[in-house]
Protein backbone atom coordinates (compact mmCIF):
# COMPACT_ATOMS: atom_id res chain seq x y z
CA UNK A 1 0.00 0.00 0.00
CA UNK A 2 1.85 3.22 -1.38
CA UNK A 3 2.03 6.29 1.57
CA UNK A 4 4.31 9.50 0.84
CA UNK A 5 5.79 11.56 3.56
CA UNK A 6 8.16 15.31 3.69
CA UNK A 7 10.79 15.38 5.53
CA UNK A 8 10.96 18.66 6.67
CA UNK A 9 14.13 20.64 7.49
CA UNK A 10 13.94 23.51 9.35
CA UNK A 11 17.22 26.24 9.42
CA UNK A 12 17.74 27.62 12.73
CA UNK A 13 21.15 29.60 12.18
CA UNK A 14 23.88 27.58 11.07
CA UNK A 15 22.09 24.28 11.96
CA UNK A 16 19.62 22.28 10.63
CA UNK A 17 16.17 21.04 13.05
CA UNK A 18 13.72 18.13 11.57
CA UNK A 19 9.57 18.73 11.75
CA UNK A 20 7.91 15.78 13.48
CA UNK A 21 4.73 15.25 14.77
CA UNK A 22 3.04 12.63 17.36
CA UNK A 23 0.52 10.93 16.00
CA UNK A 24 -2.81 11.17 17.99
CA UNK A 25 -4.33 7.69 19.93
CA UNK A 26 -6.92 7.52 17.70
CA UNK A 27 -5.46 7.27 14.01
CA UNK A 28 -5.58 3.75 12.57
CA UNK A 29 -1.99 3.03 12.72
CA UNK A 30 1.05 3.94 14.10
CA UNK A 31 -0.72 5.31 17.29
CA UNK A 32 0.94 7.88 19.60
CA UNK A 33 4.08 7.62 17.39
CA UNK A 34 6.63 10.51 16.47
CA UNK A 35 6.38 10.81 12.18
CA UNK A 36 6.76 12.91 9.68
CA UNK A 37 4.04 14.48 7.97
CA UNK A 38 2.25 12.09 5.64
CA UNK A 39 0.08 9.34 4.50
CA UNK A 40 -1.80 7.53 1.84
CA UNK A 41 -2.70 8.89 -1.76
CA UNK A 42 -6.05 10.24 -2.33
CA UNK A 43 -7.68 9.79 -5.67
CA UNK A 44 -7.14 13.57 -6.47
CA UNK A 45 -3.30 12.94 -5.64
CA UNK A 46 -1.79 12.65 -9.07
CA UNK A 47 2.00 11.35 -7.98
CA UNK A 48 3.03 10.33 -4.49
CA UNK A 49 4.90 13.83 -3.79
CA UNK A 50 1.27 15.44 -4.26
CA UNK A 51 0.14 12.85 -1.79
CA UNK A 52 3.15 13.78 0.62
CA UNK A 53 2.48 18.07 0.10
CA UNK A 54 -1.25 17.42 0.78
CA UNK A 55 -0.66 15.18 4.01
CA UNK A 56 1.36 18.28 4.95
CA UNK A 57 -0.84 20.57 4.67
CA UNK A 58 -3.95 19.04 6.05
CA UNK A 59 -1.69 17.65 9.33
CA UNK A 60 0.22 20.71 10.17
CA UNK A 61 -1.93 23.39 8.52
CA UNK A 62 1.20 24.85 6.69
CA UNK A 63 1.15 26.10 3.33
CA UNK A 64 3.17 23.83 0.79
CA UNK A 65 4.33 26.76 -1.03
CA UNK A 66 7.02 27.23 2.31
CA UNK A 67 8.80 24.11 1.24
CA UNK A 68 11.75 23.81 -1.51
CA UNK A 69 11.31 20.26 -2.43
CA UNK A 70 15.50 18.69 -2.28
CA UNK A 71 15.07 15.59 -3.60
CA UNK A 72 13.72 12.21 -2.63
CA UNK A 73 14.87 8.87 -0.51
CA UNK A 74 14.09 5.18 -1.59
CA UNK A 75 10.46 4.37 -0.55
CA UNK A 76 10.89 2.08 2.43
CA UNK A 77 8.05 -0.14 3.79
CA UNK A 78 6.59 -0.86 7.06
CA UNK A 79 7.45 -3.46 8.63
CA UNK A 80 3.74 -4.26 10.10
CA UNK A 81 1.43 -2.46 8.22
CA UNK A 82 2.47 -3.46 4.23
CA UNK A 83 2.95 0.45 3.64
CA UNK A 84 5.50 1.93 1.41
CA UNK A 85 6.46 5.10 2.02
CA UNK A 86 7.48 7.46 -0.74
CA UNK A 87 9.68 10.28 1.43
CA UNK A 88 10.72 13.94 -0.06
CA UNK A 89 12.94 16.05 1.46
CA UNK A 90 11.85 19.24 1.91
CA UNK A 91 13.46 22.46 3.12
CA UNK A 92 11.05 24.85 4.84
CA UNK A 93 11.44 28.73 3.67
CA UNK A 94 9.95 30.40 6.40
CA UNK A 95 9.83 29.55 9.93
CA UNK A 96 6.83 27.28 10.80
CA UNK A 97 3.84 28.19 12.52
CA UNK A 98 2.04 24.19 12.66
CA UNK A 99 -1.19 24.39 13.42
CA UNK A 100 -2.01 20.66 13.58
CA UNK A 101 -5.34 18.76 13.06
CA UNK A 102 -6.06 17.39 16.06
CA UNK A 103 -7.68 14.06 14.46
CA UNK A 104 -4.59 13.27 13.77
CA UNK A 105 -1.85 14.93 14.95
CA UNK A 106 -1.20 15.15 18.61
CA UNK A 107 1.36 17.60 18.71
CA UNK A 108 4.53 18.88 16.84
CA UNK A 109 8.28 18.43 17.79
CA UNK A 110 11.72 20.16 16.09
CA UNK A 111 14.67 17.44 16.65
CA UNK A 112 18.05 18.74 15.62
CA UNK A 113 19.43 17.05 12.93
CA UNK A 114 23.23 16.40 14.31
CA UNK A 115 21.01 14.15 16.80
CA UNK A 116 20.32 11.74 14.14
CA UNK A 117 24.07 12.57 12.36
CA UNK A 118 25.84 11.76 15.55
CA UNK A 119 23.62 8.93 15.76
CA UNK A 120 24.78 7.50 12.61
CA UNK A 121 28.41 7.78 12.69
CA UNK A 122 28.51 6.01 16.00
CA UNK A 123 25.89 3.29 15.08
CA UNK A 124 25.45 3.13 11.39
CA UNK A 125 22.65 0.50 11.47
CA UNK A 126 20.81 1.74 14.35
CA UNK A 127 16.83 1.31 14.73
CA UNK A 128 15.87 3.96 16.79
CA UNK A 129 16.90 7.43 17.67
CA UNK A 130 16.82 8.74 21.23
CA UNK A 131 16.35 12.37 21.56
CA UNK A 132 15.69 13.99 25.52
CA UNK A 133 12.59 11.34 26.23
CA UNK A 134 11.83 10.99 22.71
CA UNK A 135 11.77 8.09 20.75
CA UNK A 136 12.27 8.16 16.91
CA UNK A 137 11.65 4.56 15.44
CA UNK A 138 10.54 2.35 12.71
CA UNK A 139 10.10 3.07 9.66
CA UNK A 140 10.81 6.84 10.33
CA UNK A 141 14.28 5.85 12.13
CA UNK A 142 14.81 3.61 8.45
CA UNK A 143 14.33 7.11 6.83
CA UNK A 144 16.16 9.11 9.16
CA UNK A 145 19.70 6.58 8.39
CA UNK A 146 19.13 6.74 4.77
CA UNK A 147 19.13 10.54 4.83
CA UNK A 148 22.03 10.70 7.17
CA UNK A 149 23.82 8.46 5.54
CA UNK A 150 23.23 9.92 1.74
CA UNK A 151 24.28 13.61 3.90
CA UNK A 152 27.41 11.24 5.70
CA UNK A 153 28.20 9.64 2.43
CA UNK A 154 28.17 13.35 0.27
CA UNK A 155 30.41 15.70 3.05
CA UNK A 156 32.99 12.64 2.55
CA UNK A 157 33.04 12.66 -0.74
CA UNK A 158 33.29 15.99 -1.19
CA UNK A 159 35.95 17.16 1.09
Amino acid sequence: MPAAVIVPLVPRGPEWDLLFIRRTQTVSHHKGQIAFPGGRPEPADSTPLATALREFKEELGLDPLQLHILGRLPPTPTLQTGYLIHPFVGLLTTPPNPRPDPGEVAGTLLIPLNVFLETVRLLPDTPRFNHQEEVVWGATARIMTQFCVAILTRSTCAS
